[in-house]
């Protein structure tokens, strides 16, 4: 019952504790962490890459009406020259994206390597093996959940970081070029004129936030089951 009393308060505390405590918690893990530099460093390369890669595509944009023009005007020399700096975009593109996949997959490593690190020694503190011995299921064997959990939390931190940050920056490259595109467009409904300024964009955010409100109704039932998963 001593036991049982003393393990109780613990599994409540973890249970209600915040985003905001948990996010606090990663913070100082990473922050103590001996790869730290190695992150940050890495971080700001694939920034770097992202940025980089999102002014390649707006330039590759830009590189189709020329490349038509010229085959519109049966130009060989400027068609010549439009293909001359195709290669030299997407040469460039392929090279960031080679760059980008490796930086993701160390980041991954890294991360993984430290959560680790920080699980072993959270394990290897004193009286912490008789207080899993009495925590119930979840106490069973910890070797194995830190392996899983230390690759499932690293996985999806890159993930969603490096993805979140990829299409903010993609959503402001391409803002202006969408907005140019519909400017001056009018829509004619029995015998009304409708003119709705950069209406592709908003045409984009309405689609983007009916496709993530989908994704959210349909995924929503599968974040207990992902939790059982790794439970």
């Amino acid at each position: 019952m001593d036991n049982q009393a003393t393990v109780q308060p613990i599994t409540v505390a973890v249970e209600a504790s915040s985003l905001r405590d948990q996010v606090a918690t990663i913070k100082r893990a990473l922050i103590d962490s001996p790869v730290r530099k190695w992150l940050v460093w890495t971080s700001v390369g694939i920034m770097a890459v992202i940025v980089a890669t999102s002014i390649g595509q707006v330039l590759l944009n830009r590189w189709n009406q020329p490349f038509y023009d010229a085959l519109a005007r049966r130009d060989m020399a400027a068609f010549l020259h439009q293909l001359m700096i195709f290669a030299v975009i997407a040469g460039t593109l392929l090279l960031l994206n080679i760059a980008q996949t490796w930086l993701n997959q160390m980041i991954r490593l890294k991360l993984r390597e430290a959560l680790t690190l920080d699980l072993i020694d959270q394990w290897m503190r004193p009286a912490r093996a008789f207080r899993l011995a009495n925590a119930g299921a979840i106490g069973v064997n910890p070797d194995q959940r830190m392996q899983q959990d230390a690759a499932h939390l690293s996985d999806l931190s890159t993930d969603l970081g490096v993805g979140l940050l990829q299409s903010f920056i993609l959503l402001v490259s391409f803002v202006g070029v969408l907005w140019q595109l519909s400017s001056g467009f009018v829509f004619h409904i029995n015998g009304w004129s409708l003119a709705i300024p950069g209406y592709m964009v908003w045409a984009a955010f309405l689609y983007a936030g009916i496709a993530s409100w989908l994704s959210w109704l349909v995924g929503r039932p599968l974040i207990r089951l992902n939790s059982d998963r790794y439970t």
